[in-house]
């Protein structure tokens, strides 16, 4: 028999990374119907539209703390361990909407320097309000420093089979289709560091 009736949770949506989680309060009686399990809760909230149909399959639960939970763990047992019990303790509502980060690779085309590096950007970690086009990655970059200012004219983007990417293209758009997604497949960043080596020797007179 259960004796607790109502679960708070939060969504933790991937897209939404930099606002703030929503909290709610469900009823765990609703239409003489009563939620007995995580699973039962996410199909209540899909049937009252709360979360998009299309997010079904990206959807998982996870504790306060960040730990995964079963879809048929029990709420009654959930909430004497006091998971749920208030918004301090809210489970987890975890909708990976998207990829929470981006990998991609320097790449010099002067001979001498060593080999590609990659580095992932955490959209949640950026500093920026958004992250949406290469364009806003590239400035990413060079405001914190990770290439020198004297490289801003000479880098270009492409693809992990080396086709071209425009400044304006969405990082949404190249993520779906496999681009950057992980350390084995990241992105391109081309510096062209010979011509700023024969800029530089032209300027000074060597």
């Amino acid at each position: 028999m259960m004796t607790h009736n109502e679960l708070w949770l939060t969504y933790h949506q991937a897209s939404r990374c930099n606002k703030p989680a929503t909290t709610q309060l469900v009823e765990l009686e609703f239409q003489n119907e009563k939620l007995t399990d995580l699973e039962d809760v996410l199909e209540h909230l899909f049937r009252q539209g709360f979360v998009e149909a299309q997010h079904r399959s990206l959807s998982y639960w996870e504790n306060h703390s960040g730990q995964r939970l079963n879809p048929s763990d029990a709420l009654e047992e959930l909430l004497t361990e006091g998971a749920g019990k208030c918004p301090q303790s809210a489970l987890r509502l975890v909708i990976a909407d998207c990829p929470p980060h981006l990998w991609f690779s320097y790449v010099y085309t002067h001979k001498n320097v060593t080999p590609a590096v990659a580095q992932r950007v955490k959209f949640c970690h950026a500093q920026e309000a958004k992250l949406e086009i290469i364009a806003h990655l590239t400035n990413h970059i060079f405001r914190n420093g990770y290439l020198p200012a004297r490289y801003r004219t000479v880098v270009t983007w492409q693809g992990t089979c080396g086709r071209k990417i425009e400044e304006h293209e969405k990082l949404d758009a190249l993520l779906t289709a496999g681009e950057g997604l992980s350390e084995t497949s990241p992105l391109r960043l081309v510096i062209d560091a010979t011509r700023t080596h024969a800029e530089t020797c032209h300027a000074t007179g060597h």
